[in-house]
């Protein structure tokens, strides 16, 4: 039968979670995300109103990361606000989830 001392069993255990976490670190850190934009309506904080906007999303983690466009800017414009409609329930079209 196949006997492990403490010590072996210890330095195995300690290389398979430094295997698997560098594994999971490069996927889920140094990977390339796929992003997708979604057309969705937040409440801008400034205006107080809810705006149209062309958000980023993250297609790993399901979740908004950038305003692309928004309808308040100017659909060519540059989006320089702080994004803190991101922080804010957001209502994005059934086709688009």
């Amino acid at each position: 039968m196949f006997m492990l001392t403490t010590t072996e069993a210890t330095l195995l255990a300690a290389g398979w979670l430094t295997l698997t976490g560098g594994l999971l670190l490069g996927v889920f850190r140094f990977l390339p995300r796929s992003r997708r934009p979604v057309q969705a309506h937040v409440t801008c904080p400034l205006l107080h109103r809810r705006v149209g906007a062309e958000l980023s999303r993250d297609e790993w983690t399901r979740s908004f990361r950038e305003v692309v466009r928004c309808d308040t800017l100017g659909r060519g414009a540059a989006v320089t606000c702080s994004q803190r409609c991101l922080a804010t329930p957001l209502a994005v079209p059934a086709a688009a989830v």
